[in-house]
């Protein structure tokens, strides 16, 4: 069976979602255009943020989530945002960014939109709020000095600032927001059960230096997102 795999995260870690897709025996990769794909059971495997497996229900399964190289997290499928500013800015903390521009991604991001509502409670706590579409496009407006801040990926962050060191010596960490339940890699819930399970036991399994590259130790099974669905409810 020729299994369909596509993404819906961060352009800058696609290379990692190929190589795990193929391992996973994808024979395809596409770029999701809307996490609402998902529901129609045209995709097999997908790389996702965990908000819209909340809203997904029941029309997917999550079988794992990546383990991140960073030391802070242990060893367990967990990641977190970074506040970011520019460099040459003033401010010290998200506190000091009320009333201040701030880029999110959109809304089926946790670690770039629904981890900072959580937070603040309400984005009127800026003075003006843009929507970026997704990480990088952030941290160039943040580099910039078109937007004062904006919560990132602590993944994509450290990708990202690898692929343009330039762009590291503009920003600033100023807090850190989490740590979060990471990613999950779902299924198609219609699956068969036993291609469902070989998928399972192949990311479980699955250690090799491309993926530490793009800072994945490996995959664990999908942790407790209950904490995420208590923020966002359910939308679809």
């Amino acid at each position: 069976m020729s299994l369909r795999a596509a993404t819906y995260l961060a352009p800058c870690n696609r290379p990692l979602y190929e190589f795990v897709a193929e391992a996973c025996g994808a024979s395809e990769l596409i770029d999701g255009r809307d996490w609402r794909e998902l529901a129609s059971g045209h995709i097999d495997i997908a790389f996702v943020c965990s908000p819209p497996v909340i809203w997904l229900g029941a029309a997917v399964e999550a079988v794992a989530a990546p383990i991140l190289t960073d030391p802070r997290f242990g060893g367990k499928p967990l990641y977190c945002s970074e506040v970011i500013v520019n460099r040459d800015s003033p401010f010290q903390s998200l506190d000091d960014l009320r009333g201040a521009r701030w880029a999110i991604n959109e809304p089926s991001s946790w670690s770039g939109y629904w981890v900072t509502l959580q937070r603040i409670g309400s984005w009127d706590f800026f003075g003006e709020v843009v929507e970026a579409g997704f990480h990088e496009r952030a941290l160039q407006m943040v580099a910039s000095g078109e937007i004062d801040g904006a919560a990132i990926d602590n993944h994509v962050l450290g990708v990202a600032l690898r692929n343009a060191p330039q762009l590291a010596a503009m920003l600033r960490v100023v807090e850190t927001l989490g740590p979060s339940p990471s990613q999950p890699v779902v299924v198609r819930s219609g699956l068969d059960p036993a291609l469902k399970e070989r998928i399972r036991e192949r990311l479980l399994g699955l250690h090799d230096p491309r993926m530490k590259e793009f800072l994945v130790e490996g995959f664990a099974p999908p942790p407790d997102y209950s904490q995420i669905a208590a923020v966002v409810g359910k939308i679809l």
